[in-house]
């Protein structure tokens, strides 16, 4: 889903800003804002690509699981109303994936987020304007923290630019990639995205997703971890018992033969 008018925000002086910011109203959204194919860009008639379709279902997946751990509440591709200054007016946009901890969701405004993500689209150059600036300019324009974006596609070579909001200077920076590839949220503490290796990179993977120490991972990988140390745990169960049974007919030749252990 999308919502029309690409022209960037203006900057304007704070109190000017403030006073359009105040005119923005948590309206409910009418049925028919719901309604549409889901991450189908209108404005471009684009579909999403396989690798961002996996990308924000297993991103989203385990983000959810983060904001009940964190009791956020996590949307995405939902509407969520933003003040456009050039237009004099609230508009619903449909990021790929917020976290807010407004828990109401029915009317949410841009005011209410905590944490933004885009999965960019790049076969365009005008979609992906709009993913990596023109959305970036209006999260700041409502001072959301943090405003992350995902470059899904495994064959290119950007993965993830992460912004935090600099509220002197009214804008965001981009945090450099940390020593150890791991983003840390200062607006969600514990929530941490981990860039992999490229060499690991495949279609919907290029993160994974940490809280307060712990890494969540899709069910698959669960299962197959699961699966696994049940596997291990009765191959010692077996080795334990192996050994025990060793000893106990060690300690019965010894007794045969007449010697005490």
């Amino acid at each position: 889903m999308t919502a029309r008018a690409m022209s960037k925000p203006q900057s304007p002086p704070p109190p000017e800003r403030e006073a359009w910011l105040a005119r923005l109203l948590p309206l409910p959204h009418r049925p028919e804002s719901m309604d549409g194919i889901p991450y189908y860009d209108e404005e471009f008639a684009m579909a999403q690509s396989d690798a961002h379709r996996k990308t924000i279902y297993t991103v989203g997946a385990l983000l959810d699981r983060v904001a009940a751990r964190a009791r956020l509440r996590g949307v995405s591709d939902y509407p969520i109303w933003y003040w456009i200054p050039e237009q004099d007016r609230q508009t619903a946009l449909y990021p790929d994936y917020a976290l807010t901890s407004n828990p109401s969701i029915q009317a949410l405004t841009a005011k209410d987020l905590l944490w933004v993500l885009e999965v960019v689209t790049t076969s365009q150059p005008a979609k992906l304007h709009k993913d990596t600036v023109w959305m970036r300019d209006h999260n700041a324009f409502h001072s959301v923290p943090e405003f992350v974006l995902l470059f899904p596609e495994p064959d290119d070579p950007r993965s993830v630019v992460w912004h935090q909001y600099d509220a002197p200077a009214g804008a965001y920076h981009v945090v450099a990639l940390p020593a150890d590839r791991r983003y840390r949220s200062r607006a969600i503490p514990g929530l941490e995205l981990e860039v992999l290796e490229p060499s690991a990179w495949t279609e919907g993977r290029k993160v994974r997703v940490y809280y307060q120490g712990q890494e969540f991972r899709e069910a698959q990988v669960e299962e197959q971890a699961r699966e696994a140390a049940e596997r291990r745990a009765e191959q010692e169960r077996q080795a334990r018992i192996a050994a025990e049974r060793q000893v106990a007919q060690l300690l019965a030749r010894l007794k045969q033969a007449g010697l005490e252990p």
